[in-house]
């Protein structure tokens, strides 16, 4: 069962990484989005946790043992419960630095079903990136290729998707 659960968690792993990144880049709207929830927060305090996550996501992704597993899954159902938080005062989260469009309640099922993936992982257990580069180099350039695609496209569809939502929706 492990391999069925690598793609999934690397994703949610390096999705961390991805997002640690542009907080630390553009920390002002993560800092917004938690004083909005009545938690004192500041850029560098918001910069701190961005290294954490950039670390728990890198080290997750290379080697998903179950604490670390566990680790992500937590990050993620915390993550689930501030997006809708958020969503319920049409606040924007900072997840990946910059504004975005209010939270939504389709980005706290994201992060429920990550949380849940993680969780899955730690149970069944997952490969982490060494795994997938010592495969014959055809098979890791298509996976980490694969893996690069569905970071980006869980990102878009954190920043994106509620967007597009929104504009579809009536007024």
């Amino acid at each position: 069962m492990s391999g069925a659960l690598t793609a999934p968690m690397l994703v949610g792993a390096l999705l961390l990484c991805a997002a640690g990144v542009l907080k630390l880049r553009a920390p002002e709207a993560a800092a917004r989005a938690a004083r909005t929830l009545g938690i004192p927060a500041s850029d560098g305090l918001v910069r701190l946790f961005a290294i954490a996550e950039l670390a728990l996501g890198a080290v997750c992704a290379l080697d998903p043992i179950r604490p670390l597993a566990v680790a992500v899954g937590i990050t993620y159902a915390c993550f689930a419960v501030i997006a809708a938080l958020l969503a319920r005062q049409q606040a924007a989260c900072g997840c990946f630095g910059e504004d975005q469009a209010p939270a939504s309640i389709a980005q706290s099922a994201f992060s429920a079903t990550l949380a849940a993936t993680a969780i899955a992982a730690s149970i069944w257990g997952a490969h982490g990136i060494p795994y997938i580069v010592a495969r014959s180099p055809l098979e890791a350039a298509a996976t980490l290729i694969g893996l690069a695609g569905a970071v980006y496209a869980t990102a878009l569809a954190y920043t994106e998707l509620p967007r597009a939502w929104s504009a579809w929706s009536p007024q």
